[in-house]
């Protein structure tokens, strides 16, 4: 892929506490999308989807969401969260079941964009952390990475 150049959140109403975690590079969660935008201008829109399963994280050249949808848009470029990814190649990669967690990882950071709410899977909501978490249901058959 080519070089990360900006990131930005797109938020619903409230979902500016975001802003701030990504600043500290803390665990957060908003129903909005992501949007990655790389050398040359290409876009991606990472948000969660109805597909392989209800809730999992998808990826699109489009925004997942119609156009007069309460977005207001947020560039998170030079949070602690976003800095060791911006500027460089990144990779991106499921690295659970289901799609249920999308790894962005760059030669010595990564950043993981999960479908996780509040400790169980199937959330209508993104959850961007520095390490994958583990739901409170771990043991089950919920949650299987891909090996």
């Amino acid at each position: 892929m080519p070089k990360l150049v900006s990131v930005s959140y797109r938020l619903f109403e409230h979902e500016e506490p975001a802003i701030e975690a990504a600043r500290n590079s803390e665990t957060h969660d908003f129903g909005g999308e992501l949007v990655l935008t790389f050398e040359g201008g290409l876009r991606s829109f990472v948000s969660w989807v109805g597909e392989p399963v209800q809730y999992a994280v998808g990826i699109s050249e489009a925004s997942h969401y119609v156009p007069d949808a309460a977005l207001s848009d947020f560039d998170v470029s030079d949070t602690s969260m976003w800095e060791g990814l911006v500027g460089k190649e990144l990779s991106l990669a499921f690295v659970a079941a289901d799609n249920q967690v999308l790894q962005l990882s760059s030669p010595g950071s990564s950043v993981f964009v999960c479908s996780l709410e509040r400790g169980g899977w199937w959330a209508d909501e993104l959850t961007i952390c520095k390490e994958v978490p583990a739901p409170y249901d771990a043991d089950s058959d919920s949650w299987r990475p891909v090996a």
